[in-house]
């Protein structure tokens, strides 16, 4: 297990979004940072996308020490070129294809594919990923992971879409196989309280800790 998937499970939650504005997003990682999140996702959902990312890159090692930035929603073969060349520590896919994973393990790139299908596992499995992201969660349920968990010895499982940030929701994904749940929107509202951000995730964090 890389040591990116590893920090991945010990944090059990990933949370991703995206802002138009670069202040705003970097207000964002902040909270989330304050809180003791060490892992996130950046969405390239938006025009100023990579603009954004590069310029989070660029400060984070200097205002984020030891966090992992990556980027999601990443399509193509050119945008995983274009987030790899400023150096995103991973990258996200909502899709998986021969040619993606391929082009990753190639340029040395720690792909984590979007997975629907025991087909779509598959594909990783026989490639030596060891992660996979099961998308859009919601719409395959909480036993899922469980049932296709026994044909893909080693295989990690991150569901992500429609998981709400609540710690019994996440701990019954967990219960059912999975290593870390993606958050979106259910903890990165859209009015940008960063103090409540912070407040909300470091009870979420400390609450799925809890033994």
């Amino acid at each position: 297990m890389s040591e990116i998937v590893q920090k991945i499970k010990d944090q059990k939650i990933v949370p991703l979004f995206y802002n138009e504005s670069f202040e705003v997003s970097k207000n964002i990682i902040k909270a989330l940072y304050e809180a003791g999140i060490r892992v996130i996702e950046y969405t390239n959902r938006g025009h100023q996308a990579l603009e954004n990312f590069t310029k989070l890159k660029e400060i984070s090692h200097i205002e984020f020490p030891g966090l992992l930035l990556g980027i999601g929603t990443v399509k193509n073969i050119k945008e995983m070129d274009d987030y790899a060349s400023v150096k995103a520590d991973f990258i996200i896919t909502p899709v998986i294809s021969e040619a993606l994973v391929n082009h990753a393990l190639e340029k040395n790139i720690l792909l984590i594919p979007g997975c629907f299908t025991p087909s779509d596992i598959n594909i990783a499995f026989q490639n030596g990923l060891t992660l996979v992201k099961i998308f859009p969660a919601d719409a395959l349920g909480k036993n899922y992971i469980k049932s296709v968990q026994p044909v893909f010895p080693g295989m990690n499982f991150m569901p992500t879409g429609g998981i709400h940030a609540e710690t019994e929701d996440i701990r019954e994904w967990l219960n059912g196989g999975a290593i870390a749940a993606g958050l979106g929107s259910s903890l990165i509202g859209k009015d940008n309280n960063e103090e409540e951000l912070t407040l909300k995730t470091k009870n979420l964090l400390q609450q799925l800790n809890h033994n």
